[in-house]
């Protein structure tokens, strides 16, 4: 079922549509969850409309806090696409799928679904994205054996205290 995909929510509108026929056991659900995929489904096009403007860059935000997604090529598996989310204070994880729409399904799954281009730009100029990325550089480097996990902790602390400071 994940991620959403226009064939994909179709096939389950049409299920559900056949559930409410035929009456069975789950039929007194199928109003709703025929309606959440038919809204489901006129926001993933919408949002390949937009994809189909914007191309690889697309930016989305989440609808309940401060996160967002940007469509880009992956850069370790080529030929697949990544979403790559992120917040205020830096990088936060990605995603990868063999097409467009699978990852922008999966984004609005996760719910990732007002346009917001350009908000990589705006927010990676700011200090707050500076000081999560010294964190994230921290994270690296202990995970590839550079730093032990005292000596990360450590460096964390003298983050965490200069932007203490700093406020």
């Amino acid at each position: 079922m994940r991620p959403s995909t226009v064939k994909g929510l179709k096939n389950s509108l049409e299920s559900w549509r056949g559930m409410k026929e035929e009456g069975g056991a789950y039929a007194e659900y199928a109003d709703e969850m025929i309606e959440q995929f038919q809204v489901k489904l006129i926001l993933l096009e919408y949002l390949l409309c937009q994809f189909t403007i914007h191309g690889l860059g697309l930016t989305l935000k989440h609808r309940s806090r401060d996160a967002w997604g940007v469509l880009l090529p992956d850069a370790s598996q080529p030929g697949c696409f990544r979403w790559q989310a992120f917040q205020p204070d830096g990088f936060t994880g990605h995603c990868t799928h063999d097409t467009p729409e699978q990852c922008i399904g999966d984004m609005l799954d996760d719910g990732y679904a007002l346009l917001d281009m350009g908000a990589l730009d705006r927010l990676s100029g700011t200090d707050e994205w500076r000081r999560g990325m010294e964190f994230v550089a921290v994270i690296q480097a202990c995970n590839a054996g550079q730093l032990s996990f005292e000596e990360a902790m450590l460096k964390r602390e003298e983050i965490y205290s200069r932007r203490v400071k700093a406020a």
